[in-house]
């Protein structure tokens, strides 16, 4: 133990020093306040010192204080209670020839454990050092306890950030389904922004055949990798259902959904009524012929069907409790009519009762209904991003306490005759730009409302495809005039594709550069104008070794600077 001597009295400092060295110490001196305290400011500071009251420039007590002040100085954590960067705690004895009660009292408050009286008693001098080592050491041994349990804490925050990327995962690939994009008729999007903790949110789509597209969509309750789970398990146990039922049903005859979901009723409220746990979810099957959407309701948040031709609104619910609640209730169905333009707007509660930060207030249904309203000739990509957008400005957060699940499905338009898709071969040559442009433009203006372009998306789309053209005649045919161009364009009432197919050298995006605006390096900005000017970019290759780069414009969607 390294003990300080501080005294401006050479004897009776020299008498301590050898006191104390006699005893085992090591034993660092000074002769007045300021060097006192200049020493206990060392990185091997001493962890105990004797200091003489009165000493000149600064005394004994204030050197106290000023000890005391360090130690509870940073962030107002003291080094008593283990806080990070804190000053390492020192025991304090005071040496002085004043022992009136009003003085011992003064040196306590001033920041001092203990006192000794001039001339010190070797016995009593003996007596408070073992006393200020044994705290010194229990000190130690607290804290560290206490990093130990920061260890604790830190390996449990590891272990949650851990499950918290487990649970993304089964999010992903156990309880999200991919949006259909082959469906004649319908657009479909889908988006879950997971919350700070794992939910039990779930979608998923089943393609019955050609006209009919059944859309599921859950939430379990409770949170964490649990919830996660239970929604999975809910998700297999459709499709379980639905196999086995057309298994059983009649050539061409699909199961209805209120017998879908009895049958998983049937197969999972026990376990659910044993966990203490349930699921809201809606199911409902878009059947294109009929022009009607059949669903579900089982206590889910109520789905929003945009009219699209006499611009209102209905919620659509069901009397069905949620399952997991009752083993004897019963499912029945609801029907209703839709027409082209229409739009149905599946979500979670996370989006209606995200919460502004300052006053409390939910983002509300009767808000979401409004800009459902007001934005239903979006496509359902577009309509679910204009949605996440306002709840993030509702709440001021880009997380939230609980999910944040929409699915958005737009009915479309009988196919007008000029959307039929349209073909154009040229080569490889830089003078072929001009008519892939002239194509293109020939091929978006040719189509009526509802699939035209506006002039300045139509604009966009072609200096899009013109920088494609460009790129694969000059890197993957490498300047080469005898290569093959394929150009490729279809529309439907939400979008315009076109899609460029080649033999040449293919090109990966991720590989490409991005472009340096200060000038200091050449290329990366055709990818980077391409990425601007549409709203969504593919670059492929399938197995026979031809390549693609396709090319989407979004009706009544600007990308930048648009």
């Amino acid at each position: 133990m390294k003990i300080l001597i501080a005294d401006d009295d050479p004897l009776p400092r020299r008498l301590l020093q050898a006191t104390l060295t006699k005893w085992g110490y090591e034993v660092v001196t000074a002769r007045e306040g300021t060097e006192a305290w200049d020493l206990l400011q060392q990185p091997d500071a001493p962890r105990l010192a004797i200091l003489d009251w009165l000493m000149p420039g600064m005394d004994g007590a204030a050197v106290c204080r000023k000890v005391r002040e360090r130690e509870q100085g940073r962030e107002g954590t003291s080094a008593a209670a283990g806080g990070d960067g804190a000053a390492p705690y020192v025991y304090l004895i005071l040496l002085t020839s004043r022992d009136a009660r009003e003085d011992v009292l003064e040196g306590m408050d001033a920041g001092a454990d203990d006192y000794l009286t001039k001339p010190f008693d070797p016995h009593k001098l003996q007596v408070r050092l073992r006393a200020g080592c044994r705290i010194l050491d229990l000190q130690t041994a607290l804290l560290d306890s206490l990093s130990e349990v920061r260890e604790a804490e830190k390996n449990v925050a590891q272990a949650r950030s851990r499950e918290g990327a487990v649970g993304g995962k089964i999010q992903q690939t156990l309880l999200l389904g991919h949006p259909p994009q082959s469906v004649p008729g319908l657009r479909v999007a889908a988006l879950t922004l997971p919350s700070q903790q794992i939910d039990g949110d779930f979608y998923d789509f089943f393609e019955q055949n050609d006209h009919c597209l059944d859309v599921l969509v859950g939430d379990v309750m409770g949170k964490g990798i649990p919830a996660a789970l239970l929604g999975a398990a809910v998700k297999s146990h459709f499709l379980r259902a639905l196999s086995r039922l057309l298994l059983l049903a009649e050539p061409k005859t699909l199961p209805r959904p209120d017998e879908i979901v009895s049958l998983v009723h049937a197969e999972v409220t026990r376990q659910f009524i044993g966990l203490d746990s349930f699921v809201t979810l809606c199911y409902a099957r878009f059947d294109l012929r009929e022009r009607r959407v059949t669903f579900v309701d089982c206590g889910h948040t109520k789905t929003v069907h945009l009219h699209a031709a006499e611009d209102r609104c209905d919620l659509l619910e069901g009397e069905s409790m949620p399952l997991g609640f009752s083993e004897r209730e019963t499912y029945g169905q609801t029907s209703v009519p839709f027409a082209p333009g229409d739009v149905f707007f599946f979500y979670s509660d996370g989006v209606t009762e995200a919460q502004d930060a300052s006053s409390g207030e939910q983002f509300g249904v009767e808000r979401l209904v409004t800009l459902v309203r007001a934005n239903g000739d979006l496509t359902p990509d577009a309509l679910i991003e204009t949605v996440r957008a306002a709840v993030v400005a509702h709440s001021d957060s880009e997380t939230f306490a609980d999910d944040l699940t929409c699915v958005a499905v737009r009915i479309a338009g009988a196919a007008p005759a000029a959307a039929v898709p349209a073909t154009l071969e040229v080569t490889s040559r830089l003078t072929e730009l001009e008519t892939v442009r002239a194509f293109v433009r020939r091929f978006c203006q040719a189509l009526p409302s509802p699939a035209a372009l506006p002039d300045h998306a139509l604009d966009q789309l072609e200096l899009a495809v013109n920088e494609a053209a460009s790129n694969v005649m000059r890197h993957a045919y490498e300047g080469r005039a005898d290569g093959r161009l394929l150009i490729e364009t279809d529309a439907d009432d939400g979008r315009v594709r076109v899609r460029l197919c080649h033999w040449g050298r293919p090109f990966d995006p991720a590989a490409a550069s991005p472009p340096a605006f200060d000038g200091s390096r050449e290329g990366g900005f055709g990818v980077y104008l391409i990425a601007q000017c549409v709203d969504e970019v593919e670059y492929g290759q399938d197995e026979h070794g031809q390549s693609h780069v396709t090319l989407v414009k979004h009706r009544g969607v600007s990308m930048p600077g648009g």
